[in-house]
């Protein structure tokens, strides 16, 4: 049996072959070294020979199911079917985890916060649009402002000189993602709210609202358009494995690191993603990535993770990270870690 290059890894992961383990069958170092699935072919077919090609598929279908629903360390528990579930059918694998539209975030929740500021501003009549296609300024400062104030943001070298949309950073994002969500639009030079928009703030509905942010951010906005690191985009395909991660062992305050060094077993070519620089190994800088795109602006941002500061000098963040009670109200995954993997801690 071969392995297409573009065909789904064997090892379950949910990645195409050629991005996971093809080359790495070759030594036995694959997580699910399609070699391995040979191995047992030869061995099956000298205890007992195949009479048919057909016996053969089937052999190897059951093991290959087999292997797939088989609980791995290096996925803290999860079995390859339900990591492909996680990185490629978030919102439709109840088996695996369920979302809840009830939940109250509350303004404390950032991206909540700066889209109920927004939608405040837009009102009834809308606001206007400036030149180059932006939020007035007025707004910007304003939110500007308010995040300097609730300490929302832990680097706040963009609060400084606020000239545009562009320089509030967390509010341009959370307009692009309100678009996106199909809760604001531009019509007629001015930004509008949808009816969508209109019909959830009626209700007072922030569950509602919180849901479709979240769902456009994980699965409409490009994460990568927010810095300057390669695409790299398993970071936000798997973001709800990081958010299965801090379920799991969020209880404590652990290093960010805990939590790097479980993203980067679970997908190793991730640091393959990015080069070797004289100032930087590869592997800083996808550890820095992820950091950057899970933790500070996707789990801090939705009020999912608690992030306190370990301050190592002016140029190098370092966060003690922690769950909130809203991630546990939110989501419900319907599998646990694996005991064992606290051998990790």
């Amino acid at each position: 049996m071969t392995t297409g290059r573009n065909n789904p890894c064997p090892c379950g992961s949910g990645r195409k072959y050629k991005h996971c383990c093809l080359g790495k069958d070759d030594d036995g170092r694959g997580p699910g070294a399609a070699q391995d699935i040979s191995d047992a072919i030869a061995r099956a077919e000298a205890e007992q020979p195949f009479e048919s090609i057909e016996e053969v598929n089937a052999f190897a279908s059951a093991l290959i199911g087999e292997r797939n629903r088989a609980a791995l360390a290096d996925f803290c528990g999860l079995s390859p079917m339900q990591m492909s579930n996680l990185l490629h059918a978030p919102f439709d694998s109840p088996e695996t985890v369920r979302f809840s539209g009830d939940t109250a975030p509350g303004r404390e929740v950032e991206i909540l916060d700066i889209f109920l500021t927004l939608a405040e501003a837009i009102g009834e009549t809308g606001l206007k649009v400036t030149a180059t296609g932006n939020l007035p300024l007025k707004l910007c400062k304003t939110v500007g402002q308010q995040l300097r104030e609730a300490a929302h943001q832990r680097r706040s070298s963009y609060i400084a000189g606020i000239r545009s949309e562009m320089d509030v950073e967390p509010l341009h994002c959370t307009r692009l993602v309100a678009e996106r969500a199909g809760l604001i639009r531009k019509y007629r030079g001015h930004f509008v709210l949808t009816k969508k928009g209109k019909d959830l703030l009626a209700r007072q509905d922030e569950g509602g609202i919180y849901l479709e942010l979240f769902k456009a951010y994980t699965t409409q906005f490009n994460w990568a358009y927010r810095d300057g690191y390669p695409d790299a985009d398993i970071v936000q395909q798997a973001f709800l494995f990081t958010l299965f991660l801090l379920a799991s062992y969020g209880e404590e305050r652990r290093h960010q690191r805990f939590y790097e060094d479980r993203f980067l077993t679970a997908f190793p070519m991730f640091v393959e993603m990015f080069e070797e620089r004289t100032y930087s190994s590869a592997e800083s800088t996808a550890r820095h990535c992820y950091v950057l795109r899970a933790l500070e602006r996707f789990a801090a941002v939705f009020g999912l993770a608690e992030l306190v500061p370990e301050s190592r000098g002016s140029r190098d963040f370092h966060f003690l990270v922690r769950k909130t009670t809203l991630l546990d109200r939110f989501i419900i995954f319907t599998v646990s870690a694996e005991p064992g993997v606290s051998k990790f801690s």
